[in-house]
């Protein structure tokens, strides 16, 4: 019972800094969740654990996007490209956390606000990576 009342605890926690820290463009606590939490990702059973795993899942397409843009960017380094690649770079992660900001506006204050902007991230960064991933093949562009 205890359990369950720290997880609900914790639920609330993270979603009120969510909110705020979303409409402040600021990193949340889920950005670094506490070490000591663990979920089965592969049996979710509550509305915490679905928003725990979308954030796993999103740091995880996030580490395979840096992956992909450090290759790409070991090509480009000290050109033009390179310096046009970071400017894009830099203006698509400001479009992607504000698009995700917006599509989860929807849910504003709801328990399931966390998880439609994690699951946000980590769609858009995955599309993302597979564009830098196409690049990294076909150095003159991909059409």
């Amino acid at each position: 019972m205890q359990q369950k009342f720290i997880a609900v605890v914790i639920t609330g926690a993270i979603c009120a800094v969510s909110s705020s820290a979303i409409a402040q463009n600021k990193p949340t606590s889920q950005d670094n969740p506490p070490r000591n939490i663990r979920v089965d990702c592969k049996n979710q059973q509550t509305q915490f654990d679905m928003n725990f795993c979308a954030n796993q899942q999103a740091r995880v397409a996030d580490r395979k996007l840096n992956q992909a843009y450090q290759t790409l960017m070991r090509g480009y380094k000290g050109t033009p490209r390179g310096k046009q690649l970071i400017e894009a770079q830099e203006a698509w992660i400001k479009f992607r956390d504000t698009n995700c900001a917006f599509t989860s506006a929807a849910y504003e204050g709801g328990s399931i606000q966390p998880m439609v902007y994690s699951n946000c991230i980590g769609r858009m960064t995955s599309d993302r990576t597979k564009q830098l991933e196409d690049f990294a093949k076909n150095r003159e562009g991909v059409f």
